[in-house]
């Protein structure tokens, strides 16, 4: 992994830590030397019958004890000393080869150590908490506008624009808001970043999604066990299921777990509707949820129950009246947005295009009435 885009207070901690590292390896391989050498004089003995094939294997085996002595001996001293026990194995196995494979892999380490990050180093620079610079204000600022202006939205166009871009290092930082400042409307924003063409981003965008998902789980845990303490208690049965409603539709966690949130969400907006059995948020939520998924009829029944109760809101029916027309049921839909066509009027904020759909289905039904 490359520490190239690390801030400068984590390079000189990574440097630190090579030199230490690259001493260690080199104190390793100090026995290699002369175990090449008295295991090839050996070999030379052997093949000149100078000795026999009982007095070289003694001597070997001599050899190899005292290799095996030292992997012991300085792994007192040095936490990793793989290399060490490598030298122990490879001569014990293949006689002179295994110094000279010893030597070639110690070198080889050293000679690339130059391209080595440590893998706490990187995951720190892939979510950095202490370092400031003007690109970190920047996008603090940035979400800070986000957060004034209210939703998402534009804090989602913004991390687009910028995930869209060619700045690698922009976008890891960008990721690292996002991971740190996270709510489900971000989640188009981090999976723009998992099919980027960096691998570097598209690892630390799959690392994001792994901490979110942990997080999620974490947060779960804790308001069951809230919510199991006082279950009579309305606001920590709605904290729970807001909370799987939440992830129920992000896309960044598997099929069966989404649909597992939209299971538990509806049935923790019914133990909250329990307690509160006329609060039309709670209403809502619960039909929302049956039209996404899927189950039309019973989000229309739901809907109409709330009506006959007096607690339809004017999102409700706009709910209901998605229901309706997937079922296919347009007599029912004309005649409930006839019904409520003095809400849509009043009703604030209500979007234009929804306000231009109503319109055309009320101008479909008076030309209806008029033939």
């Amino acid at each position: 992994m490359n520490g190239a885009n690390a801030s400068p207070h984590l390079r000189r901690k990574v440097r630190r830590k090579r030199r230490v590292i690259i001493d260690q390896r080199l104190r390793q391989l100090i026995p290699t030397i002369p175990a090449l050498v008295a295991e090839l004089f050996l070999l030379d003995q052997l093949m000149a019958r100078n000795i026999e094939l009982l007095e070289w294997a003694a001597i070997h085996v001599v050899i190899s004890l005292v290799l095996f002595a030292w992997a012991k001996w300085i792994g007192r001293r040095i936490r990793r000393n793989q290399l060490a026990w490598y030298l122990f194995v490879a001569t014990a196995g293949l006689g002179p080869i295994g110094p000279f494979a010893a030597l070639a892999t110690g070198l080889f380490l050293l000679a690339f150590h130059r391209d080595w990050f440590d893998f706490n180093a990187w995951y720190q620079s892939l979510f950095p908490t202490e370092t400031r610079s003007r690109v970190t204000d920047l996008y603090e600022s940035l979400l800070r506008r986000q957060r004034a202006q209210g939703g998402s939205k534009a804090g989602v166009e913004s991390f687009a624009d910028i995930l869209s871009g060619s700045d690698s290092a922009k976008k890891r930082l960008a990721i690292g808001l996002l991971t740190r400042h996270f709510r489900p409307g971000f989640s188009l924003a981090l999976k723009l970043a998992l099919t980027d063409s960096d691998p570097s981003v598209r690892t630390q965008a799959a690392t994001a999604v792994a901490t979110i998902e942990g997080r999620f789980l974490a947060r779960a845990q804790i308001l069951q066990r809230k919510a199991r303490e006082r279950p009579k208690s309305f606001g920590r049965r709605y904290r729970l299921a807001r909370h799987y409603d939440d992830y129920a539709f992000t896309g960044l966690l598997d099929t069966e777990r989404e649909r597992d949130n939209r299971i538990r969400a509806l049935a923790s907006y019914e133990e909250a509707l329990k307690v509160k059995p006329r609060e039309t948020g709670i209403w809502l939520a619960i039909g929302r949820l049956l039209v996404r998924e899927r189950r039309y009829d019973a989000a229309a029944s739901w809907f109409m129950v709330a009506e006959a109760r007096g607690l339809l809101t004017p999102d409700m029916i706009l709910w209901n009246l998605e229901a309706l027309f997937r079922l296919g049921r347009y007599d029912k839909l004309r005649e409930a947005i006839a019904t409520h066509k003095d809400v849509f009027k009043t009703a604030k904020k209500l979007p234009p295009q929804v306000s231009d759909v109503i319109g055309l289905w009320t101008s479909g039904s008076l030309k209806r009435e008029a033939a």
